[in-house]
């Protein structure tokens, strides 16, 4: 079973989950370690605040660990979060890691509605999906 850790969390909450409550499909992709894939998670419209949920499998079984990150996009530096997943060797699970609880914009008034998402493995490529509540 993979391991989820919260590697750096300024201003934003970092933590295991178990799925997500987003209605939406979410964006799929594949993610290796020749590259970081960037994206640009944006909140639901309507909700009050962003939340990233994280879904990550490792199909081909290797160890390996995938690092995701969220920063700020206003260049304020208002907030950066980061967390682990970790597979040993012959774990080919699904695991899942949350990001909430972000700062107010740099008005103290607006909910933050966006952020820098940034994914990367150590190893092989593992499958992808992103959500937004």
């Amino acid at each position: 079973m993979a391991t989820v850790s919260a590697t750096l969390a300024n201003n934003v909450t970092v933590q295991p989950v178990g799925g997500t409550s987003s209605t939406g499909l979410g964006s799929s992709f594949n993610v290796g370690s020749l590259a970081p894939v960037e994206d640009l998670p944006l909140s639901s419209p309507g909700a009050p605040g962003l939340t990233v949920d994280i879904q990550v499998e490792n199909p081909k079984g290797t160890a390996n660990t995938l690092t995701a990150t969220v920063e700020d996009t206003s260049g304020s530096g208002a907030f950066i979060g980061q967390g682990t997943i970790t597979w040993a060797d012959g774990d080919s699970g699904v695991a899942w890691i949350e990001f909430t609880n972000f700062p107010l914009q740099g008005d103290q008034v607006t909910p933050t509605d966006r952020c820098k998402l940034t994914l990367q493995t150590s190893g092989d490529d593992v499958s992808v999906r992103w959500f937004t509540i």
